[in-house]
């Protein structure tokens, strides 16, 4: 598959004037040409998945368009990529060119010819990373670096599945080669609301901000991030600490009716936990299942009368059913016990020990998450529904993000309130990860 495709004529006034523009673009030249001779060439996209044993190969694929003579280009050397790698700092990879390449190729016209470049993957390459080529316009690649055991045979497998060119040849190589019940890596950007991809920093509850009024006019945001604390070798491993991560969330509740626009509440919630998007538990009833168990805090920073504080132990099982491509339903229920509750010692009465959240809908398409609690006591409880659908289908594709509309009611808004309860409010606005 091609990542990006670079037509170029060249014009050259004299016959120096094609080296001058081989060493802007790095990708080859064209020298001793005729007027209106024109060269394509492009890069080709590595695997998405690869072994670390094997070395890092780009392939350039150079194409003579010109109908009339045959076209010499000049071929690099070396070919110049910066790599960046979760969070370290991008860092420069030198490619050399394959062997028995020469310096200069000639090609009839409509004749192509594919050269690659290698180099071994460093030491400090893991999980996902990002290729940047330097000196040509070409898209990044994102590939996925495996280290474990079985290295060798998952990126044969992902090679095979990348040069499959129907279905049924997708599935025959899938299930010839790739362990079943092993996805192969997912491409995306390092903040990804997929947790199937291997990225050290990643989104973890939605982020979003919406305004809307019903009595008073409030905003509602929040962020959340989580960060992987050990990148292990086996990106499939199940071990503990090789799926151990921190989380951060914050949700703020903003009050734009008051003439000085305070926040009414913040909760402030980090988290330690385990996580595994998909266990390897299969059955007829779910296309997968994941687990969470971890332990959370979440306080409002206040002092006195207003100060909100629990600490808790929960488990978080997820199963999903259905096609996880297309629109497919989601059932994750949070359990949890009260560690800590001494400032809100009743809190189990308005929240109760469970949060269930069901999704549905598809990964490009819209989505309704809902999440449901009931307290202890009496019919105390609330309904949290969000809304979204992509920017990008609605606007063009260079948008990211998603419109969100977003629907409470109930007890606990915030946790200050946790007691109350609010006015059903529905507000418009923003996601940037769901």
């Amino acid at each position: 598959m091609r990542l990006n495709a670079l037509p170029f004529c060249l014009r050259p006034r004299r016959p120096g004037g094609a080296f001058v523009l081989a060493a802007l673009i790095s990708l080859g030249a064209v020298i001793g040409l005729e007027r209106e001779a024109c060269a394509g060439s492009a890069m080709l996209a590595p695997a998405r998945e690869a072994a670390a044993s094997e070395p890092l190969q780009i392939t350039l694929l150079y194409t003579s368009d010109n109908a009339g003579k045959p076209l010499t280009l000049v071929v690099p050397p070396t070919l110049r990529l910066m790599l960046t790698s979760n969070d370290l700092a991008p860092q420069p990879i030198e490619l050399i060119r394959e062997p028995g390449i020469p310096d200069t190729l000639r090609l009839r016209p409509g004749e192509y010819r594919k050269v690659s470049f290698s180099a071994p993957w460093p030491a400090f390459a893991r999980g996902m990373v990002r290729l940047d080529p330097v000196g040509f316009d070409a898209s990044p690649a994102l590939v996925t670096i495996n280290r474990g055991a079985n290295q060798l045979a998952i990126a044969k497998a992902e090679r095979a599945e990348t040069d499959a060119s129907t279905p049924a040849q997708v599935a025959a190589v899938s299930a010839r080669i790739k362990p079943a019940g092993e996805p192969l890596a997912a491409s995306g950007d390092t903040l990804t609301t997929n947790r199937d991809a291997f990225a050290r920093i990643s989104y973890f509850e939605p982020m979003y901000v919406g305004v809307g009024h019903n009595g008073d006019t409030t905003a509602r945001f929040q962020f959340s991030f989580k960060y992987r604390v050990m990148m292990p070798d086996d990106l499939r491993s199940k071990r503990f600490l090789d799926n151990l991560y921190f989380a951060y969330t914050q949700t703020s509740i903003w009050d734009l009716s008051k003439a000085s626009k305070p926040f009414r509440d913040t909760s402030y919630q980090p988290q330690v936990f385990y996580d595994v998007a998909d266990t390897g538990w299969h059955s007829p009833w779910f296309s997968r299942m994941g687990m969470m168990a971890g332990i959370g805090h979440e306080s409002n920073g206040k002092a006195g009368a207003d100060s909100r504080s629990i600490n808790i132990a929960f488990v978080r099982p997820t199963w999903e059913f259905g096609d996880l491509e297309a629109n497919h339903l989601s059932i994750s229920p949070k359990l949890y016990y009260y560690i800590e509750k001494s400032d809100n010692r009743d809190i189990a009465d308005y929240r109760g020990y469970m949060d269930l959240l069901v999704k549905y809908g598809s990964p490009n398409g819209w989505q309704l998450a809902t999440t449901l609690r009931k307290g202890m006591k009496s019919w105390y409880g609330s309904v949290d529904a969000q809304l979204t659908y992509p920017l990008a289908r609605l606007i063009g594709s260079a948008w990211g993000g998603y419109v969100w509309l977003g629907y409470f009611n109930g007890y606990g808004e915030d946790i200050l309130d946790y007691n109350r309860r609010q006015h059903t409010v529905v507000r418009i606005g923003y996601s940037i990860s769901r």
